[in-house]
């Protein structure tokens, strides 16, 4: 049976130490996510927790005073 699609998505690959790629492979036999949807979840959420403002030193542009 066919996916729905998830939308573009951008391939990307990843070297783990064997003791975590172990530890991923029993954690996707024991559930029901595959392991590319975990690990882009996985990253999805750290993303998420990452201010790009304050690591890339750029001012945010204020926009109540923008003309």
């Amino acid at each position: 049976m066919a996916q729905r699609s998830k939308g573009e998505r951008h391939v990307i690959t990843a070297r783990l130490p064997m003791s975590d790629a172990k530890k991923l492979a029993a954690v996707v036999a024991a559930t029901d996510e595959n392991r590319s949807d975990l690990v882009a979840r996985l990253v999805h959420n750290y993303l998420e927790t990452i201010d790009l403002d304050s690591i890339t030193d750029q001012e945010v542009l204020p926009l109540s005073r923008a003309s």
